[in-house]
């Protein structure tokens, strides 16, 4: 197999970004790189779906990226994974004993190592300038199970039609789950045996960067996590939008002390990110200061600033994410950190295991177990917008019998987009704006 036929191919199955906002990864799988990165450093907390795939999957993910190496014509291979994996660590470098251009890099359990450019730089030292992609330095960084669903297309053309997932927070056994595409979460939770939700909230994604949602909300292609928490869980405040108080609460209260800069993870590797200048600029209505408010640009989104640093609970992120919205919005992208220095000072790490005591998840963080269980709903509402770039084309009309696999909306080729497919057998129901409802066969049969 070339490279056009590569791409080609993890184009027709769907692939993309799958432990991000995910990108199409056609566009993503450069040619000729130094580095093709395998992320399994999952940082958030209460989150073990890349680590259990990695240990159900090692050998075959090895022998994949062993083969993309060839056909990108890129140097070396490094999986990233968290160094208290000890015995997954070596599992995995006894599988690459026969490829020695992959490396197994253990990275220390900090937050927020899974994020690109931070796994980037822990495993080769190469900063990627703000407002840069990781191929302007000969890097290419995918996701784990991104790497999986690459795996599973070239040797039985699968597409993607089911997302790894992890079950956590409040609930007896922590399980990582293999969940079809389109399935709410109240049925998925249904048929893994929870049904206790009683003064619970859900939360999709992780604790640090995922969302508030209900019941109703559907799994997609980049869904990682789903935790149970109580109501009055204390992430319900710190993921609250701000409001008049809190910019009134920003101008009375803010120190200046620095911490929400220093330890902003985009800060330590050199970017012009300082959020302390974005709270220095809303305390004293400077809207127009542009040197203060434009560092907002460069945030990742990661709330250290947020449920860590600050020791007045201002949530400078919030702010952060707000002002970002209006200068791109505005056309606005800010001054590129061309030669970004990364910071040695001690103290600026903030390790996972006291944020998750901060944000008070200590006494759910179980190792969520591999469940092999089939999961079958009775119906799948699927989206045709699960990626970054424009929304796929539907295929399919109310009545139209459909099978797993089964391409229902295809990629607009006038710019980044990706294919869906049908994760259950059936009958389309019907065909909404932006989504494709599939009654499925298998539920009824299996009746």
């Amino acid at each position: 197999m070339n490279y056009e036929v590569l791409k080609e191919q993890i184009a027709k199955a769907g692939i993309v970004g799958a432990g991000g906002a995910g990108f199409p990864t056609q566009f993503k799988l450069a040619k000729g790189m130094d580095y093709l990165i395998i992320n399994g450093a999952e940082c958030e907390p209460l989150l073990y779906t890349d680590y259990q795939i990695l240990t159900h999957f090692g050998k075959e993910l090895i022998d994949t990226l062993h083969e993309l190496l060839e056909i990108c014509e890129i140097k070396q291979g490094i999986i990233g994974i968290k160094k208290k994996y000890n015995e997954l660590i070596s599992t995995l470098r006894d599988y690459t004993q026969r490829y020695p251009e992959i490396h197994i890099q253990a990275v220390d359990n900090i937050y927020p190592v899974g994020d690109e450019v931070t796994l980037i730089y822990e495993c080769t030292g190469r900063v990627i300038p703000r407002g840069e992609l990781p191929v302007s330095q000969k890097v290419v960084e995918i996701n784990v199970e991104t790497l999986l669903n690459i795996e599973r297309c070239l040797r039985n053309g699968e597409p993607v039609t089911h997302t790894y997932m992890t079950v956590g927070g409040v609930v007896p056994n922590p399980k990582v789950v293999k969940a079809p595409i389109g399935i709410k979460v109240r049925e998925l939770l249904k048929l893994i045996g929870i049904e206790d939700l009683e003064d619970k909230s859900i939360l999709v994604g992780g604790p640090m960067m995922g969302q508030f949602g209900d019941l109703d909300t559907l799994i997609t292609k980049t869904t990682k996590g789903i935790l149970i928490l109580p109501q009055d869980h204390i992430l319900h405040k710190l993921k609250g939008s701000p409001d008049m108080s809190a910019v009134k609460r920003a101008m009375s209260s803010c120190s200046q002390c620095r911490m929400c800069t220093d330890l902003c993870p985009r800060n330590r590797l050199g970017h012009k990110v300082e959020p302390h200048k974005v709270m220095n600029a809303i305390a004293n209505g400077l809207t127009t200061h542009y040197e203060g408010i434009e560092t907002a640009l460069g945030c990742c989104g990661c709330n250290v600033c947020s449920y860590f640093a600050c020791h007045h609970e201002l949530s400078p992120s919030k702010f952060m994410a707000l002002i970002k919205k209006e200068l791109l919005a505005h056309g606005e992208r800010g001054i590129k950190d061309l030669n970004p220095i990364p910071k040695k000072e001690i103290g600026t790490k903030v390790v996972a295991s006291r944020l998750t005591s901060r944000i008070g998840l200590s006494q759910y963080d179980q190792k969520a177990q591999w469940d092999e269980i089939t999961l079958i709903p009775s119906r799948v509402t699927i989206s045709t917008s699960q990626h970054i770039g424009k929304k796929a084309k539907v295929l399919v009309q109310a009545g139209d019998q459909v099978e797993v696999g089964s391409l229902i909306a295809q990629m607009d080729e006038r710019g980044i987009s990706a294919n869906i497919h049908a994760s259950v057998t059936g009958k389309v129901l019907c065909v909404q704006e932006d989504q494709i409802i599939i009654e499925s066969l298998d539920d009824k049969e299996g009746r």
